[in-house]
């Protein structure tokens, strides 16, 4: 099995095209062939650039020819053994990193328990429905709390860093689950928030059937540590014992933080926190391809910049095409915005986090101390968004202008819990402030009409990543039986990411 690489084609091109493309390259007809990977190229024209597969041999002459471009390639399978004959595992959170770790677990035969202080999926949309149309917050359960994580409401984008062939293994187990075949070469994979539900759920079916338990709308609330090991893990509503304790918390969990702070060490880490910023999708289809057409898929975009001589960085988060922004508070009284695409990306406005790295230099010593800045800056949007659950919006130039928004153009807001007309320049340091209008400008001249006057601003963008690292190593705290995983320990950050460290953490309880 060979795999060749820049096999490059219109977009308007089907199979035969790709075909007779890949026959040019290698010299010699072919029977088949398979995607490997694929992406979009849209700098002089539109193409699609795809990696493949094909089952034959190439002369020497052609190997050689083609260098970079070509290579043997063989699929490696995951051999995983319960070794260490692990027989029961407490996993707190049921996101992708705890889902993901009580599969790997409960596949080798680990009796798997997942504590989740929100509600199950089908529970939690309807709480969630709710929230959006009344305003009346549930704080164990919302868009950051319950089955699937954060991410289960969002664009449900599966993007990663890494390169871990691991991950290979997730993309696996989300397809066996109902995902979408393309996410396994498409280079932005994408599953979208109605069908990511449907995965989570069949997941925790399978975790079931293979013996786990999953106890909903049950809090951890504290550690029970004798002879320097976790005795048992506490909620409010019972007590559990288990040979390994994983902590899958997520970014929001700030409870968790402060109790485990009495135990184990934690550091402040710097994350990121901005704004919403929203345009027509049409426009940034324009900006990305110069071509109107159907049958191009919604335009995405990743910006950013760094100003070396004021120690900012400014950078776009989470961009979602033709999705909405949504309100993911999760503690009352306070406020913050998230992005969430369906799986056609079909509405009318695409929208991103624009967001600026905060470090100690703003948040202060401490190491809780991104805990409190954010509550302080969800504190600020709350009120400046009449109190009670309406997010704070403002047009672009009226930003820049530093005067309250009356009246909006074109572009409307599309936060479901509604909005609040006003000036979002109270609510940051003016250092932040700055850097992010300083990079809207740099933005606007790599992606025409990103500083659009009327485009909408919708405060504020603050759970980017964790305000804290739990440390650990190879897994395990001082408490050797404690493990803390996944984005809000502070170890990944997004849905692969999130489900790879859960997969590692599972191989390194079973293998050491």
């Amino acid at each position: 099995m060979l795999l060749l690489r820049n096999i490059k084609v219109p977009f308007d091109k089907g199979y035969e095209d790709i075909k007779k493309e890949i026959e040019k390259t290698v010299n010699q007809k072919i029977d088949s062939f398979e995607i490997y990977k694929k992406s979009i190229d849209a700098r002089r024209g539109v193409y699609y650039v795809y990696q493949v597969l094909i089952d034959t041999e190439v002369s020497p002459k052609i190997y050689k020819k083609l260098k970079h471009n070509i290579s043997e390639y063989k699929e490696e399978k995951l051999e995983i053994e319960n070794k260490n004959k692990v027989k029961s595992a407490i996993i707190v959170g049921a996101g992708p990193a705890g889902l993901f770790a009580a599969y790997t677990l409960a596949k080798r035969g680990v009796k798997v328990t997942i504590i989740e202080q929100g509600e199950r999926i089908e529970e939690r949309v309807k709480t969630i429905d709710s929230f959006n149309n009344d305003g009346n917050l549930n704080p164990r359960s919302n868009i950051q709390f319950g089955e699937g994580g954060a991410g289960t409401f969002s664009d449900g984008k599966l993007t990663s860093r890494s390169k871990d062939k691991r991950s290979r293994e997730i993309f696996k187990i989300f397809v066996e689950n109902g995902a979408p075949e393309d996410i396994l070469y498409d280079h932005l994979p994408h599953v979208g928030t109605d069908i990511l539900r449907k995965v989570i759920i069949n997941i925790r079916k399978k975790i079931e059937a293979m013996g786990g338990s999953f106890h909903f709308g049950e809090k951890f609330i504290d550690l029970d540590i004798k002879d320097s090991k976790i005795a048992s893990l506490i909620t409010d509503k019972d007590s559990y014992e288990a040979d390994e304790y994983i902590l899958a918390l997520g970014n929001s969990a700030r409870d968790s933080f402060i109790m485990l702070d009495k135990y184990i060490e934690i550091v402040q880490k710097p994350f990121a926190v901005g704004f919403r910023i929203e345009h027509l999708q049409d426009h940034i289809n324009l900006s990305q391809y110069k071509i109107k057409d159907e049958r191009l898929p919604q335009a995405s975009y990743q910006l950013n910049y760094t100003n070396k001589e004021k120690n900012t960085s400014v950078y776009s988060f989470c961009m979602c095409p033709g999705g909405f922004v949504v309100n993911g508070s999760s503690e009352e009284n306070e406020l913050c915005v998230n992005g969430m695409s369906y799986h056609d990306r079909s509405n009318t406005n695409s929208n991103a986090a624009i967001v600026c790295t905060v470090n100690e230099e703003i948040l202060g010593p401490g190491n809780l101390s991104g805990i409190y800045f954010q509550r302080e800056i969800e504190k600020k949007a709350f009120l400046l968004g009449g109190a009670d659950n309406k997010a704070p919006v403002q047009r672009l130039e009226d930003l820049y202008k530093d005067r309250p928004t009356t009246k909006l153009g074109p572009i409307k807001p599309s936060i479901m819990t509604g909005y609040k007309l006003t000036n979002l320049n109270e609510i940051y340091p003016e250092k932040i402030n700055s850097a992010i209008k300083e990079a809207l400008e740099v933005f606007d001249k790599r992606l025409a009409g990103f500083k659009n006057p009327d485009a909408i601003l919708t405060g504020v963008e603050t759970r980017t990543s964790s305000p804290v690292r739990i440390v650990r190593e190879n897994y395990s705290t001082k408490y050797k039986n404690l493990r803390p995983i996944g984005e809000g320990a502070g170890y990944a950050g997004g849905i692969v990411s999130s489900a790879l460290d859960g997969l590692k953490c599972a191989i390194e309880v079973l293998e050491n």
